[in-house]
């Protein structure tokens, strides 16, 4: 099945409190179309989880959806109630969220939590359910199955109760998963297991995925187009492959950049300065000018908007703003980010 599965559109989640209202979210924009993964990638505190959860209509007070669209298979869901959400939930798109001790309840079985969102959207028996609650922890590599559907989270690793988030998210074979860290936790061999569980659901399921990570070396893996997020906002899109071979944010280079390489062991590792700005101390112009190599007067001062450079690639840059010249820019030589 080919086109569009999930549309947000100029999407804007506000957050109350004592010091003011401010948007976490602003006005976000991009697409997942069927059996398709798209890497969300950014720093703790750019806004990457908030949208994830903007999608589901899991936005509690303080918190609101102020503006913008979501829309699944053509459905609005920004306007529906929490019942209507909660059909839809579960049965057509789910969430690997990203703490799984304090997502999972510790008074039922891991193999009840499981059962019972099959029993809700499948009106499968206590018996069936079970069975399948089997079937999904074996599906995520968990041993010993039939023995481990009966223990409570608290009885195993924070591995095991990552695998059985996964479980639970895939028990009613969603036609969109979204993937909050899936792989935290976990060792290598069982997040490969994990990926590759993935990799199936988009090409056999035609499942799309939005896999939100800061891990880059499982977007350049798994992921067809990539969106970076930064300080609520996007500041660059597109294809995954000319992302990483060529970004042209400098916010994106400076992960890739942050990225340990083979051999590199006696390197220092980089990292880029400061840190994310809170939302109720979010700076003027450019938000991330203060931590920017290439930075200008006008960064400072003025907000980029997001630039359409073509064949799907879109940055938030005053350096691609036509008005910007490398002169301006204080560039030597011409040089940019993208041509280094």
């Amino acid at each position: 099945m080919k086109g569009k599965l999930l549309e947000v559109k100029e999407l804007v989640t506000d957050f109350t409190t004592d010091r003011g209202t401010f948007h976490v979210v602003d006005r976000i924009s991009f697409d997942v179309e069927y059996g398709e993964t798209v890497g969300l990638v950014g720093e703790s505190g750019s806004g990457k989880s908030i949208t994830s959860l903007s999608i589901l209509g899991l936005i509690k007070p303080p918190g609101r959806i102020a503006g913008g669209s979501v829309l699944f298979e053509g459905d609005e869901l920004t306007g529906k109630s929490p019942k209507e959400m909660g059909r839809i939930r579960g049965r057509e798109m789910s969430m690997i969220f990203q703490e799984p001790m304090t997502s999972l309840n510790p008074v039922l079985t891991v193999g009840e939590q499981i059962a019972e969102t099959v029993r809700l959207h499948q009106g499968l028996s206590s018996k069936e359910a079970m069975q399948r609650a089997v079937e999904m922890l074996k599906k995520v590599g968990i041993p010993m199955a039939e023995t481990r559907v009966r223990q409570y989270p608290h009885q195993l690793s924070g591995g095991m109760r990552q695998r059985v988030m996964i479980a639970i998210a895939l028990s009613c074979s969603p036609k969109l998963l979204i993937a909050d860290e899936p792989t935290t936790a976990l060792d290598v061999t069982i997040q490969a297991q994990i990926l590759e569980l993935m990799k199936s659901l988009n090409q056999n399921d035609g499942t799309g995925i939005l896999l939100v990570t800061h891990d880059l070396g499982v977007v350049a893996e798994m992921c067809k187009k990539v969106i970076v997020m930064y300080a609520g906002q996007i500041v660059e899109q597109g294809p995954a492959y000319d992302i990483f071979r060529n970004p042209l944010h400098p916010y994106t280079e400076a992960l890739l950049k942050s990225i340990p390489r083979i051999g590199g062991a006696r390197e220092k590792l980089y990292s880029i300065p400061g840190n994310v700005p809170s939302p109720h101390s979010m700076p003027k112009g450019c938000r991330f000018h203060a931590r920017c190599p290439y930075a200008f007067e006008r960064c400072s001062k003025e907000e980029p908007a997001l630039i359409d450079e073509g064949n799907g690639r879109r940055v938030r840059c005053l350096k691609y703003d036509p008005a910007a010249s490398v002169r301006d820019a204080g560039l030597n030589g011409g040089e940019t980010a993208n041509s280094r």
